[in-house]
């Protein structure tokens, strides 16, 4: 599968870089838009970042440089993505036409739908400055936009013009696993375009964040639907972020799953087969329910609905929606109809194995071996040990704890990550990757449990048990001390 990657200016080591080659004339900036005054909203954004090594988590990786774009926002702030500024030990950024570079920080960030908002302490900065102007309507299909930005090859700003070619969902690669609403264009966007604005008539309609390495023409911008959903969350001071309804659809359009379900011929909608024991569907929706309606909107058996003059996933109804807010379905249930309101609040999910960024990873260390918290992070450290037994174990509880119930009275799963050269772990090799389920009696639910379980030693020795294994990994708990 091709995979979408974010274009900041970033080295291998932290993000790959998908550059694209566009087909599109890069325009010198008079030709571009007649409104110089969208060149005001534009600044360069330089950052110094260091992330962390996930294999060694004490040791973090080498800091290096890294640029990209954002634009000028009310209330002085800046906009740009959040992968631009993840890890930032130290950010600047710099307005069009000038040499000076500002010290700023992130102020709140949203590392679900790739962006963050930048704020500069001196006062003077945002003299001269415009902030951007958003669009209240989606652009078309074939509606042309362009793409303002620094990207790499040169210290000028930029610009690129193409077309709206599609609207549609896609996964934003800095998370690895959220998926929004995304415009896809034909202007060439390439590393360091990252937070760039796409303007449709002077106006912003979207933000350059990321593209396909192995097509040619096709970037991606994150829509305006996202972005106000983003200001409007942080407005109370306090990203909340997304909603999880946590209800797995099917479409009805299969007539062996109408027969399955004993819907009727007529029926349109989708109908749920799953729910997330952490979504805000939980106990709300039954499996088996067919969601005709959203909000009053009809949902469609291929599970679109009509929104904006666009036909879209019902899911896009849901984006909109903050945290907190609710949702109305119009449920076909046990041979009838009924109305169901759902809640949007759901818990923290520790099973979502997202990328992870600006925070150190936790670990801890017995007798040379090196236990963690299972974390995606963590998965693409393996390398060559990705074909042993224990490693596929972790992939699998990675992608199915909720649905194979391994969750169950667990807030993490606690793994030996790395072997350090020591007397009492000569003969622990097989131990390694394997996830811990007990240590000395007691049922190992995160990291901390560890701790507390190996403060207690049984006769003298750690006795530690693992999923999936039969024997016992037994430590001297004097000589590990």
């Amino acid at each position: 599968m091709i995979r979408p990657r974010v274009l900041s200016s970033r080295g291998r080591k932290f993000c790959r870089v998908a550059a694209l080659v566009g087909a599109c004339i890069v325009l010198p900036l008079h030709a571009a838009t007649s409104d110089r005054l969208l060149t005001r909203s534009v600044v360069k954004v330089y950052v110094s970042v260091q992330g962390r090594n996930y294999a060694l988590p004490w040791q973090p990786f080498p800091p290096m440089q890294a640029s990209g774009t954002g634009f000028v926002i009310g209330k002085k702030r800046i906009l740009t993505n959040a992968h631009v500024v993840s890890n930032a030990r130290f950010i600047q950024v710099q307005k069009s036409q000038e040499a000076t570079l500002h010290a700023a920080r992130v102020s709140f960030i949203g590392h679900d739908c790739d962006l963050a908002i930048l704020e500069v302490d001196e006062p003077d900065f945002f003299d001269g400055t415009r902030p951007a102007p958003f669009s209240e309507i989606l652009p078309q299909l074939s509606d042309e936009v362009s793409v303002l930005g620094y990207p790499v090859g040169g210290t000028k700003l930029s610009v690129t013009r193409g077309v709206v070619s599609r609207i549609d969902y896609s996964e934003y690669s800095h998370s690895g696993v959220d998926n929004h609403l995304v415009l896809q264009v034909d202007a060439a966007i390439n590393p360091g375009n990252s937070g760039g604005p796409v303007f449709y008539q002077g106006k912003v309609v979207g933000m350059a964040f990321q593209g396909l390495s192995q097509a040619d023409n096709i970037g991606y911008a994150i829509p305006m639907p996202v972005i106000k959903h983003f200001l409007q969350d942080v407005a109370d001071g306090t990203y909340n972020g997304y909603p999880e309804l946590g209800a797995a659809t099917l479409s009805i359009q299969n007539p062996a799953l109408v027969k399955e379900y004993k819907l009727k011929d007529d029926l349109t909608g989708v109908v749920v087969h799953y729910l997330d024991p952490y979504g805000a569907a939980r106990n709300v929706l039954l499996p088996g329910d067919v969601l005709m309606d959203i909000d009053n909107h009809e949902i469609r058996s291929d599970g679109t609905v009509q929104l904006d003059n666009t036909t879209m996933e019902y899911h896009e109804l849901l984006e909109r929606k903050q945290w907190g807010d609710s949702v109305k379905f119009r449920v076909w249930r046990s041979g009838s109809t009924t109305n169901v309101v759902v809640p949007l609040t759901n818990p923290r999910d520790p099973f979502v194995f997202r990328n992870l960024y600006d925070e150190a990873p936790d670990y801890f260390i017995l007798g040379g071996l090196v236990f963690s918290p299972l974390t995606r992070e963590y998965l693409k450290t393996l390398g060559h040990e990705l074909g042993t037994p224990n490693a596929q174990q972790l992939f699998y509880y990675s992608l199915y704890a909720k649905p194979d119930g391994l969750y169950t009275n667990r807030g993490e799963f606690v793994v030996i990550t790395a072997r350090l050269p020591h007397p009492v772990n000569t003969y622990h090799q097989q131990f390694m990757h394997g996830i811990v389920s007990k240590a000395n009696g007691m049922r190992i639910r995160n990291l901390d449990d560890l701790r507390k379980a190996t403060a207690q030693p049984r006769d003298g020795f750690h006795v530690l048990s693992f999923e999936g294994m039969e024997h016992v990994l037994v430590i001297d708990a004097l000589a590990a001390s």
